[in-house]
C-alpha cells in the first residue's frame, strides 16, 4: 500500500474589505508630515544674504541699530542716521565688532558702544 505524504495545502490569505479609519488616518499623517518637511527644509542658496537687525536703547536715551551680516563677518552700526561698518573680531564670550575708533561689544541683549574717547554707552535691545 502506497501512502501519499504531503503537507496540507495552505489556506489563501484572508483580506478584510472593511474600512479601517486608523490606518487611513496614519497614512494621512505620514503624507502631511512629509509634505511639510519638504516645504520647510528647502536648502538655502549659497549667495543668499542673511542679516539680522537689532534696535537698542542706550542709558543716555539714544537709540541705535545694529545690522548683523554673519556670513560676511560684518555689522553695521546706525547712529544719528549715519552708518558705520564694523568688522567682526575674536571674542572670548559674546561678540565684538570694531573698526578701531568704534567698537561694539555685546552679550545676550546688551551691548557696550565705545566711540573714540567718549565714555562707553551701555545699551539694551528693545
Amino acid at each position: 500500500m502506497i501512502t501519499k505524504l504531503g503537507a496540507a495545502a495552505a489556506a489563501p490569505p484572508v483580506f478584510d474589505d472593511r474600512f479601517c479609519p486608523r490606518s487611513l488616518a496614519a497614512s494621512l499623517v505620514l503624507i502631511l508630515a512629509s509634505v511639510l518637511t519638504a516645504c520647510t527644509s528647502a536648502p538655502r542658496q549659497e549667495n543668499e544674504i542673511i542679516e539680522r537687525h537689532v534696535r537698542y536703547l542706550c542709558d543716555n536715551k539714544e537709540g541705535v541699530e545694529l545690522r548683523f551680516f554673519p556670513q560676511q563677518g560684518v555689522a553695521v552700526l546706525v547712529r544719528h542716521g549715519r552708518t558705520i561698518e564694523l568688522q567682526q573680531q575674536r571674542a572670548a564670550s559674546g561678540f565684538v565688532y570694531s573698526n578701531s575708533p568704534t567698537t561694539v561689544r555685546g552679550k545676550g541683549d546688551e551691548i557696550t558702544l565705545e566711540i573714540g574717547r567718549m565714555v562707553p554707552l551701555k545699551c539694551k535691545a528693545v
